[in-house]
C-alpha cells in the first residue's frame, strides 16, 4: 500500500499546485465580482455590509460589475500574454527553465489577496481602485496565463510522446477540479466570513499552493553553455524566431494543420473564457440566484466534466488510443449541444439536465495543445507556447463581446450569448476533422515513402 501511494507521489509533480492555484484563483475572481456589485448596489455604506440584506439596487450592480470586470479582464489578459510569450522564450533559451515561471504567478495571488483584505477593511474605497490593483498584481506576476503555459511546457519535458495527450487530459482534470472547489465554495464561504476573511483563507491557501510547487515542481532544466537573463526575454526578435521555428518548413505536410491547431486553440479558450466572464450574472439574473446556489450548480456541473475528461484521457486516448482529432471531433459536438441546451433553458430543473450533454467541457482545448507539442522537441515547446500566446492576443476581446451581448439582451433574451458558443464549437468541429485528414494523409505519404527507399538501394 505505501509503495503504491509512494508510486503516485512519485508520479505528481506540476498538478498539486496547479490545482489549488486554480481553486483559490477562482475564489479571489468571484469574490471582486461580488465585491464591485455589493459596492455599487448599496447607496452610502462605510463597512462590509451583511450579504444576507438585499441589495438597494441589484441590477444596477450587475451592469457596473459586467461592464467594469469586462474592460479589466481583457486589459488583464492582453498584457499577461504579452508577459507570458516572452517569458517562455526566455525558459528556452536559458536551459528550459520552467520553475520560476510557475513560482511568480503563486507569490502574485498572494499579492492579491493581500489587496482584498485591504479593499474590505477600508470598504469606503473607490470599487474600480479594488479592481485595478486586482489588475496590477495580476499582470506584474503573468497570472494565469503564465502558470497555465509554463506548466504544460514542463509536463511536455518530463512526459514521453505516447503519454502526452493523457497527462495534458489529467492536467486538464486538475484545472477543473480546482475550478470545482472554487466555484463550489466560494458562495459559502463568502456568506459564512465575509470578504475580508475570505481574502485572508486565499491568501493562506496561497502559501500551501507555493509550498506544494516547491515540494513537487522538481528541477527538469538541462545544463546549457550560455544561460541568459530574464530581461534577455523581452526582445521582438525572439518573438520573430519562434514564429520562423513554429511554421518551419521541413515539418511534411503538417503546416495547414497547425494554422488549424491555432484556430482551435484560439476559438475554444475565447469560448470559455467569454462564457465564464458572464456565467454568474446569467444565473444571478435570469434565475435569481445566489452565491450559494450557484456554488452548488457549479459542483454538479464540474463533477460531469471531471469524469468526461478522465474519461477522454484515459479510455479514448490511453486505452482506444484515438487519434486527437477523433477526441476533438467528439469534445466539440458535444459542447455545441451544451450551448444549445444553455441558450434555451428558462426552468432550474433544465439547468441541471443540460450538464449531461457537457461532460467534454474543455476537452477540445487540451487536445490541440497535446496534438501541437507532437511536432516539436522538447527545446521547442516553450517557443511554441509562446506563438501560441501571440496569437492569443484576440482572446481578450471575448470579454468585451460576450459582456456587450449579455448587455444588450439583459431584458429580452439574456442567454444570446450562447448562439456566438454554438457557432465558435460547430467551427471547431469542422476545424478538428480537417487536421484528422490532413494528419493521416501525411502519415500515409510519409510511410510510402520509407517503403521505397529500400526498393530503390
Amino acid at each position: 500500500m505505501s509503495k503504491n501511494i509512494s508510486g503516485v507521489v512519485k508520479y505528481l509533480t506540476v498538478e498539486p499546485a496547479f490545482l489549488l492555484y486554480t481553486a483559490v484563483f477562482v475564489i479571489l475572481e468571484l469574490t471582486g465580482v461580488n465585491l464591485l456589485i455589493q459596492k455599487k448596489c448599496r447607496f452610502n455604506v462605510t463597512s462590509e455590509p451583511d450579504l444576507s440584506t438585499p441589495c438597494q439596487d441589484e441590477k444596477q450592480g450587475i451592469i457596473f460589475a459586467a461592464e467594469t470586470m469586462a474592460y479589466i479582464r481583457f486589459l488583464m489578459f492582453s498584457l499577461t500574454l504579452l508577459y507570458t510569450a516572452f517569458s517562455m522564450c526566455w525558459s528556452d533559451e536559458s536551459d528550459r527553465r520552467r520553475r520560476p515561471l510557475i513560482f511568480l504567478p503563486i507569490i502574485g495571488l498572494m499579492m492579491m489577496s493581500v489587496s482584498g483584505c485591504l479593499h474590505s477593511y477600508f470598504w469606503h474605497w473607490d470599487a474600480h481602485k479594488s479592481a485595478l490593483s486586482y489588475l496590477f498584481f495580476e499582470v506584474i506576476s503573468g497570472g494565469m496565463p503564465l502558470i497555465m503555459v509554463a506548466s504544460q511546457a514542463y509536463i511536455c519535458d518530463v512526459t514521453d510522446i505516447g503519454s502526452r495527450t493523457m497527462r495534458m487530459g489529467l492536467f486538464t482534470a486538475a484545472r477543473t477540479v480546482g475550478d470545482l472547489i472554487g466555484f463550489g465554495s466560494s458562495g459559502f464561504v463568502l456568506h459564512r466570513f465575509g470578504f475580508f476573511r475570505t481574502y485572508l483563507l486565499c491568501f493562506v491557501l496561497s502559501l500551501i499552493t507555493l509550498l506544494l510547487a516547491v515540494i513537487f515542481v522538481r528541477d527538469a532544466s538541462v545544463q546549457v553553455k550560455k544561460k541568459r537573463h530574464f530581461w534577455h526575454a523581452f526582445n521582438l526578435m525572439r518573438i520573430v524566431d519562434s514564429f520562423k521555428i513554429v511554421f518551419k518548413k521541413n515539418i511534411p505536410g503538417k503546416r495547414i494543420i497547425i494554422v488549424a491547431l491555432s484556430c482551435i486553440y484560439i476559438l475554444m479558450f475565447f469560448c470559455t473564457q467569454g462564457e465564464n466572464s458572464v456565467q454568474y450574472m446569467f444565473l444571478r439574473h435570469k434565475f435569481h440566484w445566489d452565491e450559494r446556489d450557484y456554488s452548488i450548480y457549479v459542483v454538479y456541473r464540474y463533477i460531469g466534466v471531471i469524469l468526461g475528461s478522465i474519461f477522454a484521457s484515459i479510455v479514448l486516448s490511453k486505452c482506444m488510443n484515438l487519434h486527437d482529432g477523433v477526441i476533438g471531433i467528439i469534445s466539440g459536438f458535444w459542447d455545441a449541444i451544451a450551448a444549445f441546451g444553455y441558450l434555451f433553458a428558462s426552468l432550474n430543473w433544465q439547468l441541471y439536465v443540460v450538464p449531461l450533454f457537457d461532460v467534454f467541457h474543455g476537452t477540445a482545448f487540451s487536445v490541440s495543445v497535446s496534438f501541437f507539442s507532437k511536432f516539436y522537441a522538447a527545446d521547442e515547446i516553450g517557443r511554441l507556447n509562446s506563438v501560441l500566446c501571440i496569437l492569443s492576443l484576440v482572446i481578450p476581446t471575448c470579454y468585451p463581446t460576450y459582456i456587450t451581448i449579455f448587455r444588450k439582451t439583459l431584458d429580452s433574451v439574456p442567454s444570446a450569448y450562447f448562439v456566438l458558443s454554438i457557432a465558435i464549437n460547430v467551427i471547431v468541429v469542422l476545424l478538428y476533422l480537417l487536421c484528422y485528414k490532413l494528419d493521416k494523409k501525411s502519415d500515409k505519404l510519409v510511410s510510402a515513402k520509407k517503403e521505397e527507399k529500400p526498393m530503390l538501394t
